[in-house]
């Protein structure tokens, strides 16, 4: 499977986009999102759960569908085989693009180079995977990409989520000490930002989380025990290693047994808005 991850697409206005962020992701999508993240941030499924979950949360048959933020193309075949009539498939990345035109074809299936300004008509079901944490204002976003939907249409979300053991140890290094603890976000969002913005779009939204394993789980001491020296290290707070290690190894021992599976304790948010 084909460069299954990807953490930004679209630029949703030209006043909002983040400087260098184009040339970054450009970047990434011509060397490869798997040589360029590292393999944890993969379930090893042959659908990453976050996708998986999208695909099951509505019905696609005879939807006409956009994705905005396609990347390399692998959400809009997807449902695009699930019987849309239409898929639309966006994103600013030029070297995205053309990988998704090289590896994906179906007569219900296209892609555009451009920005959301330039997709015409109106569509039943939007997607938006992993990119409104990028984006300076995500809740001028979600109003535009909103605005694209028909009545009683869906918008569908996902996002990383930080209510779990995970979140809880990466954000403190973040607040508390100015932390850097990702490669490109901007927005660090849960549930709680999720519902006041439904509110504020005057949609309705049901919501879960998914990557239990990577919030609280082994996956998760794998990916602190490669990323905590990084963070450490780059942020200057302190020099030995050795103790981030110990850490690590006090969550496998002691936190590990005693967290279970919760709606809200999952790596990724996936978020379904919709038109009442």
């Amino acid at each position: 499977m084909r460069q299954v991850f990807r953490l930004i697409k679209i630029r949703y206005a030209r006043d909002m986009e983040n400087k260098g962020l184009r040339t970054f992701y450009d970047k990434v999508y011509t060397k490869g999102e798997w040589k360029h993240y590292t393999s944890l941030m993969f379930s090893g499924d042959k659908v990453p759960l976050a996708k998986d979950a999208v695909l099951k949360l509505v019905s696609w048959k005879g939807k006409e569908v956009l994705d905005a933020g396609c990347g390399t193309g692998e959400m809009p075949y997807l449902i695009a085989q699930k019987g849309a009539k239409r898929v639309v498939g966006i994103d600013y990345a030029s070297s995205a693009i053309k990988e998704a035109e090289k590896n994906y074809h179906l007569p219900n299936l296209s892609f555009l180079c451009a920005d959301l300004q330039k997709v015409k008509g109106t569509f039943d079901i939007i997607v938006s995977l992993g990119t409104i944490e990028h984006i300076d204002d995500p809740l001028t976003a979600l109003r535009r990409l909103k605005k694209l939907l028909k009545p009683g249409g869906s918008l569908v979300v996902t996002c990383p989520n930080w209510t779990n053991p995970r979140g809880y140890v990466l954000m403190a290094l973040r607040i508390l000490f100015d932390a850097k603890i990702t490669l490109a976000d901007l927005h660090y969002l849960t549930p709680v930002e999720m519902e006041a913005w439904a509110k504020k779009l005057g949609m309705s939204l049901q919501w879960k989380t998914v990557e239990q394993e990577w919030g609280h789980g082994e996956k998760m001491i794998r990916d602190l025990a490669r990323r905590l020296p990084n963070v450490v290290r780059d942020s200057k707070l302190l020099t030995d290693v050795r103790r981030v290690k110990e850490f690590v190894k006090w969550l496998e021992k002691h936190a590990l047994p005693f967290e279970r599976e919760t709606r809200h304790g999952g790596a990724v948010g996936v978020y379904h808005f919709r038109l009442q």
